[in-house]
């Protein structure tokens, strides 16, 4: 139980939903020092020393970037270096247990310092990281980090993050340093779990779960495994753990242990290390419930290393799944658990007021995603961010399908590919258990690879991508490049912002017209062509309406100017989309909700309906398979 003090701070919720250890974890968010170093002067002159770090004399807010109102500072202007630092204690209960430093998210790249020493490094501003700091951890401590941002660098990934000093068209203010929760946990110093993955087979109602646990086996060390589905056992296994940090060929002359390994229905062969394996539990049939936007139902797993002589408990983790299935049957449709689903999207940025890319409360994040089920959709594309793992885990209770989406770069070169290729596998693993994602989109408008009409080396880019995602996921639909030029793609994606008199008004159409709309890129690259994959318009809609009329320049596709006309036209949109259902499997809508100069969203930035959301849910049931 957390005290009272621990639910003051900001983001006081436990930050990793999928991967969950309760009672042995630190908050550090709140206030810290902070300093600007726009002379690049602290490396040097050895900030990141206790005796030299009075400099680090500001206060923020930790985790909104500086250039949010709930930092504290609110300052838009560019700073390229920053520093942090904080002072906290640990408790006794830590004392002889490994000590994990976890950062939720820090953009763009840092090096972090504990106690005077350097503790390492990490590139990449979306997906969070973590240092083991038990030689370094001492009762009281200070932790500093030092932040480099490269603002105007258009070989990183950026998304939505503008390179200029002040942010125009379609992009929004610049995010630097801590945005998710910094947080330290103690796990003891001989078992514990370090990655789970989940694989849910819902053809063969069972799960495969692939864990990695370090150390080395002992003859009574037991991993158990049980899933419960509102608080009923569903199943349960425990694995005996003896062949933990040996080779396998050691393990095959223990013929008995061996058997007791395979009874338990785990796997060796796959992995050359035995600190890592897969194993499977089976869920009844009659205990079988699949996860849908209409019914998100999650079993709770629970993962618990445990000597089962003396019951010692070494880890206990907690987690969730979903029984879904996602596929594209031989007729080119969309199966969500073997039905044909039509996916009405909206696009979702992931920007809120006072915190810019920081939701200030897990409540925000269920605002907004109770907002998208009360106007009806189904699903979010979520553009040009990985969200934080919290919004994912309130898709997976709500139930809302996700097409997860890395920031892009912009400049194509061999540094922006590898960043890219390496950022984008990290999301993959951290984002893996989520039920929600159903899809994983690669690149958007061919963001990173301009001219890729005109560069086959550019091409040969964005179809490695395919593949490469492809190889590590087999269980979710892969789009290689959203909205046009693609290779070889999943799902064939079109953005449509232009009349609705220019949509195809056939299939023989839609599939001849190389153009979507006037002054539309191609739909696909030279030697690539339409291959009967679904058809969905993943970005359409986009039309302005100044809710409050204080707009003197804006973003948006058209202009309406009252709730009912923004009514009428979202029913026109509507309709022509209910005419191609036969062809067209599901659309994006651009977007939720207002942000800076774009006033395009259903929402205002302060999250007020411009509609009724039940009038457009009404028109939106519409839009469904019989």
């Amino acid at each position: 139980m957390k005290s009272e003090q621990e639910n003051k701070l900001p983001r006081h919720e436990y930050p990793r939903p999928q991967f969950v250890r309760k009672n042995n974890w630190i908050n550090l968010n709140g206030e810290w020092n902070f300093a600007f170093d726009d002379n690049n002067e602290g490396l040097k002159e050895e900030w990141y020393k206790e005796s030299n770090s009075k400099i680090i004399d500001k206060k923020i807010i930790v985790p909104f970037c500086f250039q949010s109102e709930l930092s504290g500072i609110s300052d838009y202007s560019p700073h390229r270096y920053v520093w942090y630092k904080k002072q906290f204690n640990i408790p006794d209960s830590f004392k002889d247990k490994h000590n994990i430093i976890h950062f939720g998210a820090v953009d763009y790249a840092c090096r972090v310092y504990l106690n005077n020493s350097y503790i390492g490094s990490h590139e990449g501003g979306y997906i969070g990281f973590s240092f083991d700091i038990t030689s370094f951890i001492q009762k009281k401590n200070t932790l500093i980090i030092f932040v480099e941002d490269p603002y105007d660098d258009l070989e990183i990934p950026r998304g939505k993050q503008f390179w200029k000093k002040k942010w125009k068209s379609i992009f929004y203010p610049n995010i630097t340093g801590i945005w998710q929760t910094v947080w330290i946990e103690a796990v003891n110093a001989e078992f514990y779990l370090k990655k789970l993955m989940i694989y849910p087979d819902l053809d063969s109602s069972e799960i495969l779960i692939k864990c990695q646990i370090p150390g080395f086996g002992t003859e009574n060390l037991t991993l158990n495994a049980i899933v419960h589905l509102n608080s009923e056992l569903v199943s349960e296994v425990n694995i005996p753990l003896i062949f933990l940090g040996y080779p396998k060929k050691k393990l095959k002359v223990k013929e008995l242990n061996k058997e007791r390994i395979q009874n338990a229905g785990i796997e060796l062969d796959f992995y050359d290390n035995p600190n890592r394996f897969k194993f499977i539990l089976k869920i009844p049939k009659n205990k079988l419930v699949l996860w849908s936007p209409s019914t998100p139902n999650l079993y709770d797993l629970r993962l618990k290393i445990v000597d089962k002589v003396n019951k010692k408990i070494y880890d206990e983790v907690e987690s969730y799944f979903g029984m879904r299935k996602i596929a594209i049957d031989s007729n080119g449709r969309i199966l969500l658990n073997n039905e044909p689903i039509y996916q009405k999207l909206i696009l979702v940025q992931g920007y809120w007021p006072g915190g810019l890319y920081t939701a200030p409360s897990d409540e925000a994040f269920k605002l907004d995603i109770r907002y998208i089920k009360q106007f009806g959709f189904n699903g979010l594309r979520a553009h040009q961010k990985a969200f934080d793992p919290r919004f994912l885990y309130w898709c997976d209770k709500e139930g809302l399908l996700v097409w997860s989406e890395l920031g892009s770069s912009f400049d194509f070169s061999n540094i922006s590919q590898k960043r890219f290729i390496d950022q984008y596998m990290e999301m993959m693993e951290r984002d893996f258990n989520h039920p929600s994602i159903i899809v994983w989109t690669i690149l958007n408008e061919g963001w990173g690879v301009f001219l890729a009409d005109k560069f086959p080396d550019k091409v040969d880019f964005i179809l490695s991508l395919f593949y490469l995602v492809g190889s590590i996921d087999s269980s979710r639909l892969i789009i290689d490049n959203d909205g046009w030029w693609h290779t070889q793609t999943h799902i064939c994606t079109k953005h449509f912002y232009a009349d609705c008199k220019h949509l195809p008004k056939t299939f023989k159409e839609e599939i001849e017209r190389e153009y979507v709309a006037p002054n539309f890129p191609s739909t696909y690259l030279r030697n690539f062509k339409y291959e009967n994959e679904p058809i969905i318009y993943s970005e359409i809609g986009g039309v302005a309406f100044d809710y409050y009329h204080i707009m003197k320049r804006y973003r948006g596709v058209g202009l309406v100017n009252s709730s009912k006309e923004f009514l009428e036209y979202l029913d026109d949109l509507i309709h022509n989309f209910i005419e191609r259902r036969d062809w067209i499997q599901g659309f994006c809508y651009t977007q939720l909700y207002d942000q800076f100069q774009e006033i395009n969203g259903l929402l205002t930035f302060d999250r007020t309906p411009k509609i009724a959301p039940e009038e457009l849910r009404n028109r939106l049931q519409e839009l469904k398979y019989e």
